[in-house]
């Protein structure tokens, strides 16, 4: 599954950002969504037949309900790290028996037109601390869909900001190669996509570019030729 990775809170960049891929990360850990917009976002991927997936910053009840309920097919959750934000992912995010999931008359059912219990959401922890990765065996004991490494965090959280050549922050990957198959991890590209897509060939999701970072180089662009 191959994603677009959207930080701009507006339902027509939504459209935008799906041309041509399998769906759209919605970020609402860096961007500035609010509920509204945010299920507006949703409702254009959905009408499009386009997957959907909201990144969240913390493990919140209240969130996975509002984006599951919206009809988001995925969710992201930053910085993973225990056994308990594991056990809450699954038991706010999922039905019975599996998690203890609510179930009500809203849009993802079409208001109780659609068949009522739905699948279960795709789940995907990032983890990106020295802390989630020391207790990354713990963590796919609950057998999430995919897991997303998010490097800079992780370089920051080993001391050494974007030293991505550092012996220990390499070390810390490996440590992740041995743990995860690689059709079980995921990964975002911000940016220079074509240098680096093909480092991540056998991965099960791929999240290439950002609009904000599109327009930015879109901008050099224009200024370089001017």
């Amino acid at each position: 599954m191959i994603l677009s990775w959207q930080q701009i809170p507006s339902p027509l960049i939504t459209e935008i950002m799906c041309i041509g891929f399998d769906g759209v990360v919605l970020d609402t850990e860096h961007g500035s969504y609010n509920n509204e917009t945010l299920t507006s976002c949703i409702q254009v991927l959905k009408c499009l037949n386009k997957k959907c997936f909201v990144r969240l910053t913390e493990v919140s009840k209240t969130m996975i309900r509002y984006c599951l309920d919206a009809g988001a097919d995925g969710l992201i959750f930053s910085t993973v790290e225990t056994e308990e934000q594991c056990e809450n992912i699954i038991n706010y995010s999922c039905y019975s028996p599996k998690g203890k999931r609510g179930l009500g008359l809203v849009r993802q059912n079409l208001w109780g037109e659609r068949k009522l219990i739905s699948n279960n959401p795709i789940l995907i922890p990032q983890i990106e601390t020295k802390s989630g990765i020391d207790n990354l065996q713990n963590i796919i004991k609950y057998n999430f869909n995919f897991y997303l490494i998010g490097p800079y965090d992780l370089s920051l959280s080993l001391n050494k900001p974007a030293q991505f050549d550092d012996e220990e922050f390499l070390c810390y990957i490996e440590k992740v190669n041995k743990i995860i198959d690689k059709t079980k991890m995921a990964v975002h590209i911000p940016s220079d996509v074509k240098q680096q897509i093909h480092k991540y060939e056998k991965y099960g999701l791929k999240c290439l570019g950002m609009d904000t970072v599109a327009l930015i180089e879109y901008n050099k662009g224009v200024l370089k030729n001017a």
